[in-house]
């Protein structure tokens, strides 16, 4: 690699880290490519040398940020104890919302609409067969129906990403925040003793 593309390669990188904060923060319509130069410095020529518009711009900044989360999702452990599994994968992606501005601005432009991703419908598929698995094994109580606990999954990892957007300035919840929080949600969900959770970094 030459010394001429090394840059482009970092100035492009840049790019998508800034335009990442940028759109986690105030979102794809509150977001304009002048910010995200000023972020960096740069001329509004060296952006658009990489990206021709916002849009391909938030569309580079979503595959970076899925595919961080689809890689956590796809190494996330099957022991066979399917409440034990969910946890594991919950509390991984949690960690990643909280720790990565781009998955988490990923999470924010797919959920506004802005660009398409395979995601989103991978993840609530494996948190729902996950719980329907817990479910069929008696490992949830019966007074909470598998599509409430998914929804309710779904709402506790969300709520990550929106309170690590929220802490600009402040010191972000750590992971142990989140694990106490899952393991008062599991009090509520687990049929007889709850599952160990998992220790996070």
């Amino acid at each position: 690699m030459t010394k001429k593309t090394e840059q482009a390669a970092r100035t492009r990188s840049s790019l998508v880290l800034a335009a990442a904060d940028n759109f986690d923060r105030h979102g794809y319509d509150g977001t304009s490519l002048a910010s995200v130069c000023g972020a960096l410095g740069i001329s509004m020529g060296a952006l658009t040398f990489h990206f021709r518009s916002k849009a391909a711009l938030a569309a580079a900044v979503a595959d970076e940020g899925a595919a961080e989360l689809q890689h956590v999702r796809a190494a996330a452990p099957r022991t066979g104890r399917p409440l034990e599994d969910l946890s594991s994968l919950v509390q991984a992606v949690a960690v990643v919302l909280r720790e990565s501005v781009r998955a988490r601005s990923a999470a924010r432009l797919i959920t506004e609409g802005q660009v398409h991703s395979a995601w989103p419908s991978d993840w609530r598929d494996e948190v729902e067969e996950l719980i329907g698995l817990a479910w069929d094994a008696g490992e949830l109580t019966e007074d909470i129906r598998p599509r409430a606990a998914a929804q309710l999954v779904r709402h506790l990892v969300e709520g990550v990403a929106v309170e690590a957007r929220g802490t600009t300035g402040r010191p972000a919840p750590g992971a142990a925040d989140f694990t106490e929080v899952w393991q008062a949600a599991l009090t509520g969900l687990a049929a007889g003793p709850r599952p160990t959770t998992v220790g996070l970094p």
